[in-house]
């Protein structure tokens, strides 16, 4: 167990009643394909806005109910750490998670402009709701109150109908996974990984993300690290890393099998045309990286050596484009 942790539940945790399926990687790696073929399937919602933040993002219900994320930004943690030691520390915590469940994580817009905030299919009344029960529990179970209301969001969704399995995509999760695991030991865990050179080519074309090959693959091997490190002490059997470019150019079938086996799910017919008629090999161009920056040569000397240092402390990168 991780020395990082805090706040445990005192015996077992009553289950709840669904799976969640915490889908990501470094960003840019297949989270939203994935979404969108399990959503296809009856057994599963895949969550809508795909990437509800509020497990993961600083001050979210990880940072509220264990220790603060070592992977947010040195200005939360120094915050954090000043806080965790005065008695009004949690009382603090629960004002700025709520603050943020009334503002961004609420009312905010995707990369496309378009809205994607909980706002889409929670009620207000339901987020008024919950954050009251939250802040009742919180004091007396940390834990279990985390656990409580993500069931109450997942479940006040309007597009819930009871599904066994609930997915949501936020890159971040598998960065957390050993303090996802901890506070939902139920939770499954699919890393979407790609090739490094096209993950970091797509990064350059993001308004977010560093728009010069240096950065873009310093970014990469960032994320891949945070992910080997967040994997570290989390169960192997809870875990299935998926290859982008098997799922969908090189390997179809038998990825597809693999993913339906660590979910424990029957072939569905819906999610089986979905994934013969809209995910089709070309969607993923093996080696269309190419095309998308100032120059390739450079470009993969740069890849090569973050590659190479990865590779060095036994970090695997996925390659599999030409």
């Amino acid at each position: 167990m991780s020395s990082r942790s805090t706040a445990l539940p005192q015996g077992p945790v009553p289950p709840l009643d669904f799976t969640p399926v915490m889908a990501g990687g470094t960003g840019r790696s297949g989270t939203t394909v994935i979404a969108g073929l399990l959503g296809k399937h009856a057994d599963v919602r895949a969550s809508r806005p795909r990437e509800v933040k509020i497990v993961t993002e600083p001050v979210g219900l990880l940072d509220l109910c264990l220790e603060p994320s070592p992977h947010a930004p040195a200005h939360i943690r120094r915050r954090m750490r000043f806080l965790a030691a005065l008695p009004w520390s949690r009382r603090w915590r629960l004002a700025a998670f709520a603050k943020q469940m009334r503002g961004r994580w609420w009312l905010r817009s995707n990369r496309k402009g378009r809205d994607s905030g909980l706002h889409l299919t929670v009620a207000e009344a339901d987020r008024e709701r919950l954050i009251a029960e939250l802040a009742a529990e919180l004091p007396e179970d940390p834990v279990s109150a985390g656990r409580d209301f993500l069931a109450g969001i997942v479940r006040a969704q309007s597009d819930d109908e009871g599904e066994a399995l609930w997915v949501d995509t936020s890159p971040p999760n598998i960065a957390e996974a050993d303090r996802i695991h901890r506070l939902l030991p139920e939770a499954k865990f699919i890393r979407m990984v790609r090739d490094g050179r096209s993950t970091a080519a797509s990064v350059m074309a993001e308004r977010w993300g560093p728009d010069d090959p240096e950065g873009a693959v310093a970014w990469w091997e960032r994320q891949m690290r945070a992910a080997e490190a967040g994997l570290a002490d989390t169960p192997a059997d809870a875990v299935l890393t998926v290859s982008l470019e098997d799922l969908v150019v090189l390997d179809r079938d038998a990825t597809y099998e693999r993913v339906l086996d660590f979910l424990e799910l029957d072939d569905d017919p819906r999610m089986r045309r979905f994934f013969d008629n809209r995910m089709p090999a070309d969607r993923v161009g093996l080696a269309s990286w190419r095309a998308r920056v100032p120059d390739a040569e450079q470009f993969e000397a740069v890849y090569d050596a973050a590659a190479a240092r990865l590779e060095a402390d036994g970090i695997e990168v996925f390659a599999r484009s030409a």
